[in-house]
């Protein structure tokens, strides 16, 4: 990376590298109680918990991640398909709305109640649970997307006999794209969180019930080195995407370099 690059960047890491370093001192003083908040150094160097075989993090990150993938492919399949679906009338449309406006608001997890009493504390119930915020961000997001292709071109792909899945694919899906890219990227951080929320009520295991277990016995370390690793993974989901849409895409980095 060049000088520019490096010093582009700099104000990325910054602020994290000063709040750590303010913990770390008023940890290590005394000023804040090291019990409920260890220094940084010590969370790091127990982060070799990750590796052991038998009480390790292995397992559960592996398992959070995952549910994390199953969940944003289902809410983005789904999504696009009942986003296109719902701008074909406007009946549907209105339809949909209130129903969309009604369930947006609730948090994703007040349905996993409801879900275990059809399909118990199953794998199905957890995913499906997750599923909710996500999918509803996805349909939103597509829906402005198709909003906002030019009724011009519409007209065009109707009068030369555009339909099904030629209309679908050839004219709704591409001319929605960066809504939908955009819908992907906010989607992908509500799915971490739900999935996480769920794991801490009612998965057998995962990054959210290793942490929340922690919690209850006061394993205080360990219950950050569970954090940290939700957090980079945030960070690295955050990151990837982005660095793969400007790849498949090269002008939404254009769009987003203008806009900095």
């Amino acid at each position: 990376m060049s000088w520019r690059g490096l010093r582009d960047k700099w104000a990325l890491f910054v602020g994290p590298v000063v709040i750590l370093l303010a913990w770390e001192i008023l940890s290590r003083t005394g000023v804040i109680r090291a019990t409920f908040f260890p220094p940084p150094t010590e969370i790091i160097a127990r982060s070799v918990i990750i590796f052991e075989p038998d009480s390790g993090l292995g397992g559960d990150i592996i398992a959070t991640v995952l549910r994390v993938l199953v969940t944003i492919v289902l809410a983005v399949i789904l999504g696009v398909g009942v986003g296109i679906a719902i701008t074909a009338s406007q009946w549907m449309d209105r339809g949909a709305h209130t129903i969309l406006a009604f369930l947006y608001p609730i948090p994703g997890v007040l349905f996993f109640p409801f879900l275990t009493f059809l399909l118990g504390r199953t794998e199905m119930a957890i995913i499906l649970t997750a599923l909710v915020t996500p999918l509803i961000v996805m349909i939103l997001y597509t829906v402005a997307g198709v909003r906002s292709i030019d009724r011009t071109l519409l007209e065009v792909a109707d009068n030369y006999g555009s339909r099904g899945a030629k209309r679908f694919f050839g004219i709704l899906v591409p001319g929605s794209l960066p809504s939908i890219v955009t819908g992907i990227r906010v989607s992908l951080g509500f799915t971490l969180i739900a999935v996480i929320a769920i794991e801490m009520v009612g998965a057998p295991n995962g990054l959210g019930q290793f942490l929340w277990s922690n919690w209850q016995i006061l394993r205080v370390t360990d219950m950050y080195v569970a954090l940290l690793i939700i957090a980079v993974i945030g960070l690295i989901s955050s990151v990837g995407f982005d660095a793969v849409a400007d790849r498949l895409l090269p002008w939404r980095r254009d769009v987003r370099g203008a806009q900095i």
